[in-house]
């Protein structure tokens, strides 16, 4: 993009790309990452070649770098938390997206399919929604019937941190029960937090992931490999609205605590 620094493009990149595998890059790192690159490979033809005015001889600093900090989260491609931890937002990810070279080529080398059905006759179908799952990051999954036995598939195959279920169903309490055993006793289990809310409008299934995007599940995670269901990615306003939903009813919902087994 001719009004877009490269190193400005290449940062975006960088964060989102963090994002997706959930790994929150703080905003003191941004600018590190901008003034320095890793050695260069000189026979592979990349659109990163493109980048080569902008380094030394050494091929690892950036001449006169301007800050990119301070601009990505004044222009508002970015957000910082409370944390200190930056992800893009909608804008970001849309300039990151017209500026076409890294993201042409990350496209190229792992293509994502917008909406994907899973058949249960599949025998990889389960590798398709963990595939699906993993690019969510350190994000949230929404699931009012998700089980105890689907918490040790979730901490080993993906990078998933929270899950939002409800206790408004018959058999809700039982569940909480066993799911608060799991997390005490399936190794790793400290690392995921599952909160439970009676309110209704938990209804939908879906995926939030840790940069703001949003696939919709067609069933609860326990029930692909049994019915045909499907993984869509809705819209931007849509994903916004089931975005701001389901981050409030996580704030309001109650943590199920682990309980390790007595005798």
């Amino acid at each position: 993009m001719e009004h877009i620094s490269d190193h400005v493009v290449r940062t975006l990149w960088y964060i989102d790309l963090c994002a997706k595998q959930g790994q929150a890059v703080p905003y003191e790192g941004i600018d590190p990452f901008a003034r320095r690159v890793p050695p260069r490979d000189v026979r592979r033809e990349s659109a990163m070649n493109s980048l080569s005015w902008m380094f030394e001889e050494s091929g690892r600093v950036v001449r006169r770098p301007d800050p990119v900090a301070a601009y990505l989260l004044g222009v508002g491609w970015i957000t910082k938390d409370d944390q200190g931890f930056v992800r893009l937002t909608k804008v970001g990810r849309a300039v990151l997206a017209a500026s076409g070279a890294e993201a042409a080529e990350m496209e190229a080398q792992d293509p994502e399919v917008a909406d994907v059905a899973l058949d249960p006759q599949d025998p990889l179908v389960y590798v398709q929604l963990t595939r699906r799952l993993q690019k969510a990051g350190q994000g949230l999954l929404v699931d009012a019937y998700f089980k105890a036995q689907s918490v040790s598939w979730l901490i080993e195959s993906t990078n998933l941190r929270r899950v939002l279920i409800s206790s408004r169903h018959r058999s809700s309490e039982q569940d909480r029960q066993q799911i608060a055993v799991a997390l005490a006793t399936v190794p790793n289990g400290s690392d995921l937090e599952v909160r439970h809310t009676n309110d209704p409008a938990l209804h939908d299934r879906c995926v939030v992931s840790a940069s703001g995007e949003v696939q919709l599940l067609g069933s609860s995670v326990n029930g692909v490999g049994k019915h045909l269901t499907a993984v869509i990615t809705p819209s931007d306003d849509i994903a916004a609205v089931y975005r701001q939903k389901y981050e409030g009813l996580w704030q309001n919902a109650q943590v199920v605590t682990p309980q390790p087994v007595t005798a």
